[in-house]
């Protein structure tokens, strides 16, 4: 069981992040077990159009991201600055004994060993050795390799990830940053409004939450326990790929991380004509007078959150509530540049808004 105990200013210990590194490793975890994965269905029959080649390179190193995720590709995953290349780079200069420990841990029981033991404990790795040579020998020469010198295989791996980042996973990932930029909005939205446990709920069925007690527990066959501080934050990873798992890291000499589900995206929907309800959703939004300011702002150029509030008088988070409501109404569109998320006007809707208007009240002929 993993218990994090969170003070009383715990959101001073709390971080958010998206990583496409870590992305595009779900995503291939996806591909290798897509019976478990029926959200990721549309992904999975894409790639289906992905080079035979390069499929077939994919399911001999599949074994890396299969099940046990390993921490390095978590590298520079709180740098909003770090591109999928360069967090790429961050994993290739990492110690080779840290590349063996979490290699080791793909191909190994997890809840009799760990990766560490087996590069610091010689006992225990001929043990392990022996033991695999036994029943499962291709798994034990691999094992064998790792620990040996890991980097063949790690640079096996990472090349096969860089081309199918380059045939697939680096459009995608422009199609659903964004989305996970919204979801790390409105889990901050949350926190400063409700506080910090009715935003943990949303992580439901897989953490416990106990408010009273200011804990989450997760259930893995390891115990850790740990207290959430200034010096030892967590920080929370928002995924699409992840979906249905959790995945935390708590190891040491790893950087805590919980990577959890972000809300399912759904497909680009198709356009279609402005029905009552959608006319009736755009008036709400706009509605207050906010919201007619914001648009009015956005009506000259795009703006960040952090500018509207500085135009508006109003605090960063009331006016990320006023834009999430224009968002979902889809008066605005966001798009990701460096650390910012940009807000724009969407005009088309406007204008399918202007025209349902005129069509519920058309003028008189003459």
């Amino acid at each position: 069981m993993i218990t994090l105990r969170f003070a009383e200013t715990a959101e001073e210990g709390i971080a958010f992040s998206v990583s496409p590194l870590l992305e595009a490793v779900h995503s291939w975890h996806v591909l290798t077990d897509p019976g478990h994965h029926a959200l990721h269905v549309p992904w999975v029959r894409r790639c289906r159009r992905l080079p035979a080649a390069l499929r077939r390179r994919m399911r001999e190193h599949g074994f890396v991201v299969a099940d046990y995720i390993p921490a390095f590709f978590e590298s520079r995953a709180g740098d909003h600055d770090a591109d999928f290349a360069s967090q790429l780079a961050a994993v290739r200069a990492l110690p080779p004994v840290l590349l063996a420990a979490e290699l080791a841990q793909t191909l190994i029981d997890t809840t009799r060993h760990t990766g560490h033991g087996l590069v610091t404990d010689p006992t225990t790795r001929d043990a392990v050795l022996a033991e695999y040579r036994d029943s499962d020998p291709d798994r034990a020469a691999r094992l064998e390799s790792i620990l040996t010198d890991p980097l063949p295989v790690l640079d096996d791996a990472l090349t096969v990830l860089e081309d199918y980042w380059d045939a697939a996973f680096a459009q995608e990932w422009e199609r659903i940053e964004p989305s996970l930029y919204e979801s790390i909005a409105r889990a901050g939205s949350r926190i400063a409004h409700q506080g910090l446990f009715p935003m943990l709920r949303t992580l439901a069925p897989q953490i416990r939450i106990d408010p009273g007690r200011r804990t989450l527990r997760l259930d893995r066959p390891h115990d850790h326990d740990i207290t959430i501080t200034h010096e030892r934050p967590v920080t929370f990873t928002a995924s699409h790929y992840v979906w249905p798992h959790v995945r935390v890291t708590c190891d040491h000499p790893w950087p805590l991380r919980i990577t959890y589900p972000a809300l399912p995206l759904a497909p680009a929907a198709a356009a279609r004509p402005t029905s009552q309800e959608d006319t009736l959703t755009a008036l709400r939004a706009l509605a207050a007078a906010p919201r007619l300011q914001i648009i009015t702002h956005l009506a000259t150029r795009s703006r960040t959150t952090q500018e509207l509030a500085i135009l508006l008088g109003l605090s960063p988070s009331v006016t990320s509530r006023h834009l999430h409501q224009l968002t979902q109404a889809g008066l605005t569109t966001t798009q990701r540049e460096g650390y910012y998320v940009l807000y724009s006007l969407d005009r088309d809707r406007l204008d399918q808004i202007a025209t349902a208007l005129i069509t519920l009240a058309p003028r008189p002929e003459g």
